[in-house]
C-alpha cells in the first residue's frame, strides 16, 4: 500500500524559500517514519508496510524523537511513552476513526483503533510523559469506567528528570464507550500542571467522562469537538483555558464543570444542551471566567453571563 500525494508541481527549497506542493509549504520532519499493522501475523521492523510492526511497544523502543507512526488495525497494548522522547506523531490511516474489527473480512484494513481485550483495569491506553506528542485519527476504546484513552501527565522533576506532557495535541480522534476519554494529571506522582494542550475536532461518545482533570491544567484549547451522550462531558480544573466552537449534546450528570480551576477561562461559541445553570450541569471555576456568546435554547438563545 502506498501513502502519497498526487500533485502537479513540487518546488524544492532553496535559500530562504520552503519546499512547497502546489504552492503550500511542506513541513519537513526530523525523525523516521514507522508503520504499525495490528493484523499482521509477525512483528516486523516497522520500516515499511511490508515489514510493519504488530506491537506498538517494539516501535516505542526505537524512538529518538520527532518520528511519525502510521497505524492500521488495532493497538491492543497499554503503554507509557518513553522518557526523554519528544514530538512523536501517531496517525491512523483510515478515512475516519473506527473499530478495527469491522466485518466483512477486509473491513479492518484501514481502520485504526487503540483498544483490545485483556487490558489492566483503570489503566490508560497510553500515558504521555513528554512534550509535543500528537494523536490523530484513532478510535480509543477504554477498558473500564476508570481507565483513560489518553493520559496527559506532569511531575515535579527538573531538567532531564522532568516528565511533562504539555503541548500534547489530540486531533480528529474518537473516544467511544465507558471510561475517561482524555485525563489531565494523575493523583499521586503526576500532580503538576500540564500546559498548552490542544484537543481539537474529536468525538466523545458514551464516555463516563469525556475530559477529566482533577489536577490543575492551564492554557488548554478545547475546540470544535462533539460531545455525545456522555455521563459527564468536561469535569476539569482548568485555568486560562479556552472552550469554544464545540457541540455539547445530551449528558447525564455534568456538561461543563470547572471545579478547583484558577479561572480566567473563556467558554464561548458553543452549543450547550440542557438547562444553562449550575444545577443543570454548568459550573464556573472562578468569578473571572467568561461564558458569554454560547447558544442554549432554554436560556433564550445566546448566553450573556456565567451560569448561576
Amino acid at each position: 500500500m502506498s501513502l502519497g500525494i498526487v500533485t502537479s508541481k513540487i518546488r524544492r527549497a532553496n535559500g530562504s524559500s520552503p519546499t512547497t506542493i502546489d504552492g503550500l509549504p511542506v513541513v519537513a520532519r526530523k525523525g523516521k517514519i514507522y508503520y504499525f499493522d495490528g493484523s499482521k501475523g509477525g512483528n516486523g521492523n516497522g520500516t515499511s508496510w511490508g515489514d510493519a510492526a504488530n506491537t506498538m511497544a517494539s516501535i516505542f523502543a526505537k524512538l529518538v524523537g520527532g518520528e511519525t507512526i502510521f497505524v492500521a488495525g488495532k493497538v491492543a497494548e497499554q503503554l507509557v511513552t518513553p522518557v526523554q522522547i519528544f514530538d512523536v506523531s501517531i496517525i491512523g490511516i483510515g478515512n475516519r476513526p473506527r473499530h478495527a474489527d469491522s466485518t466483512p473480512s477486509g473491513g479492518n484494513t484501514y481502520a485504526s483503533q487503540w483498544a483490545g481485550g485483556g487490558l489492566v483495569a483503570a489503566q490508560a491506553n497510553v500515558r504521555v510523559l513528554q512534550q509535543g506528542w500528537k494523536f490523530e485519527n484513532i478510535l480509543f476504546s477504554m477498558v473500564d469506567s476508570n481507565a483513560a484513552g489518553i493520559e496527559i501527565c506532569r511531575d515535579a522533576g527538573a531538567g532531564n528528570a522532568e516528565r511533562d506532557a504539555s503541548h500534547t495535541h489530540v486531533v480528529g480522534c474518537k473516544f467511544a464507550g465507558a471510561g475517561v476519554g482524555i485525563r489531565g494529571g494523575v493523583a499521586g506522582v503526576f500532580t503538576e500542571i500540564p500546559n498548552h494542550c490542544v484537543i481539537d475536532d474529536n468525538v466523545f461518545i458514551d464516555n463516563t467522562h469525556a475530559i477529566r482533570a482533577a489536577i490543575q491544567c492551564q492554557r488548554w484549547s478545547i475546540k470544535r469537538n462533539e460531545f455525545q451522550a456522555n455521563t459527564n462531558h468536561i469535569v476539569a480544573a482548568l485555568g486560562s483555558s479556552f472552550i469554544y466552537e464545540n457541540i455539547f449534546g445530551s449528558f447525564t450528570t455534568d456538561s461543563i464543570e470547572l471545579p478547583g480551576g484558577q479561572g480566567l477561562n473563556v467558554v464561548t461559541k458553543n452549543y450547550l444542551s440542557g438547562t444553562y445553570s449550575s444545577a443543570g450541569g454548568y459550573t464556573v471555576a472562578n468569578a473571572n471566567d467568561e461564558w458569554a456568546g454560547n447558544f442554549n435554547g432554554l436560556a433564550g438563545g445566546i448566553t450573556v453571563s456565567d451560569p448561576a
